[in-house]
């Protein structure tokens, strides 16, 4: 019946899948400077869609907010610009940040609620220099023991030296059911640590948010935006792929030693319920490692 009904989607979906191409978009950030207000400097976006483009916009001024409040309340915002709205332009030129899509209030609130969950970003630390050395201090035998389980990658093309490293595990495309975690190094410095997720079935879910079961407590988690694709004699693929929060700590740190966990994509009409095996468990357990092993705090 869940095919039946699918039918007429999948078919349109699939003649345009082939045909999918991120498109250039520019976002500007207007501020408050003293009396004046001014744009900031440009920022290129790729995305599939209008819609994609815009909901990383929006998250974009979300989190200059969110580091302009966090800093006003350590007492430095005195002399900062103060973030007062943004304008995105597609790829000729056009003014879209007033774009309507159905989903636009839900991914905006979810968006908000993220942001606003992250811990401050601009905390003072009283702590001493040899707190702060603590703090940074790599733990090279914990490196050596846990590398032969991750690829690294490094980006030839990126001027700071990036290198990514992710599970052996990890599915090397999109076209494969997956969980797990995985961060990159730049300048010597670990980036956030990323969560990425990716569903692939014979039908289109559209899920937009998860519903993990670990160990018998519940967990819900809801991406900022999901990616699609198809191909491969009618399969599809549904992904996300982005960087963890303080406010997503409960459930990474339940997955990493859990002894069972589920999780149940949640479609617009349908849902999928997908069991999580030891091996991913064990793969996000030793990226968690690895990742604070090389300095990073989470």
């Amino acid at each position: 019946m869940k095919k039946v009904i699918l039918l007429v989607t999948a078919t349109i979906i699939l003649s345009a899948c082939n045909m999918q191409v991120k498109k250039n978009y520019k976002y500007v950030e207007s501020v408050l400077g003293g009396s004046s207000i001014k744009e900031k400097e440009e920022k290129t976006i790729s995305a599939f869609s209008d819609s994609a483009a815009y909901l990383e916009a929006y998250e974009k001024y979300c989190i200059s907010l969110k580091v302009y409040n966090d800093m006003r309340k350590e007492g430095m915002g005195q002399y900062l610009d103060i973030p007062i709205g943004f304008k995105l332009y597609n790829s000729d030129g056009e003014d879209i940040t007033d774009i309507y899509f159905n989903s636009k209030l839900t991914e905006e609130e979810a968006i908000e609620s993220s942001i606003l969950a992250m811990d401050n970003v601009v905390k003072r630390s009283n702590n001493s220099k040899q707190a702060k050395a603590e703090e940074t201090k790599i733990d090279s035998v914990k490196i050596k023991e846990l590398l032969p389980f991750f690829k690294v990658k490094k980006d030839e093309f990126d001027p700071n030296g990036k290198t990514w490293y992710e599970p052996k595990s990890a599915p090397q495309y999109t076209n494969r059911n997956g969980i797990y975690l995985y961060f990159a190094v730049q300048n010597g410095k670990v980036a956030a640590l990323r969560f990425r997720v990716q569903y692939y079935s014979d039908d289109w879910l559209f899920f937009k948010k998860i519903q993990f079961s670990i160990d018998e407590n519940a967990y819900e988690y809801i991406p900022s935006n999901t990616e699609t694709d198809c191909g491969n004699g009618g399969k599809i693929w549904e992904w996300f792929d982005e960087a963890l929060t303080g406010s997503d700590r409960d459930l990474i740190y339940a997955l990493v030693e859990a002894k069972s966990a589920k999780m149940k994509f949640i479609g617009r009409q349908y849902y999928d319920i997908k069991t999580i095996t030891r091996n991913q468990i064990s793969d996000m357990k030793r990226a968690l490692e690895l990742y604070r092993a090389m300095g990073g705090r989470y």
